[in-house]
């Protein structure tokens, strides 16, 4: 069962949001204003974090995991849109339209996140610019992101989306590490396939000596040739 905390892993914005590019813009009462309006939740790995089409009552920081923000679809077939780390902002354009939530968050691991109540979050905006101009831009790269990807899965074939993916993970959210708690299936909704042709083209990519997979974790061995068929795709 889900955990309801305040204060169990962070002790206060102070301590944690300092490590956050963002929140290091704001001053010692502006963190003490959104510690008093937040709180703590703990979620297990798989859990739905928020939902697509429920109430946008808060901004949701993760302080520790890893989780995915997706659209849900029709006859249970979903889209990756992006994935999320600590310390970063996650509400979506619901936030200054009709705070309602148009995607869905899911913990890829167990995670913790802290939820502040949107009305705070709005107040510290509009008092402090430079917030809220970092604000916009992170936001606004997160949608230059979801052009991209829209532009590879309607332009690439299969074995350039599961390339463009792999080199995503990589670089973006695994920062050249073992790419790890990606299953087959995210895979496959984070480049608009199906479960069976992501395998196919992750076999074949191991047999041409471009990945190796261990312990459903994918490792890059050529990431040039990677590269290769991402362009070319």
């Amino acid at each position: 069962m889900t955990q309801f905390v305040n204060g169990y892993r962070c002790l206060d914005c102070n301590h944690c949001f300092k490590k956050s590019q963002l929140f290091a813009l704001l001053n010692e009462s502006e963190l003490d204003f959104l510690n008093d309006a937040r709180l703590e939740v703990r979620f297990k790995k798989g859990e739905i974090i928020y939902k697509q089409g429920t109430p946008l009552t808060h901004i949701v920081i993760l302080n520790e995991g890893l989780g995915k923000i997706y659209l849900e679809g029709d006859k249970g077939r979903n889209l990756i849109l992006n994935y999320t780390k600590k310390y970063e902002l996650n509400g979506g354009v619901g936030v200054f339209l009709d705070q309602r939530h148009y995607s869905s968050l899911m913990a890829v691991t167990d995670c913790g996140a802290c939820f502040i109540e949107i009305g705070a979050f709005k107040n510290v905006l509009r008092s402090n610019a430079t917030f809220m101009e970092a604000y916009i831009k992170a936001y606004s790269q997160r949608v230059l992101h979801t052009y991209q990807q829209f532009a590879v899965l309607t332009q690439k074939n299969m074995e350039g989306r599961i390339a463009e993916s792999i080199l995503f993970l990589n670089d973006r959210i695994f920062q050249n590490g073992i790419i790890k708690n990606v299953s087959n299936q995210d895979l496959a909704e984070l480049t608009a396939m199906t479960k069976e042709s992501a395998i196919r083209v992750l076999k074949e990519f191991k047999e041409d000596g471009i990945i190796e997979i261990v312990d459903h974790s994918i490792n890059i061995l050529d990431q040039k040739a990677l590269q290769q068929v991402a362009a070319h795709g």
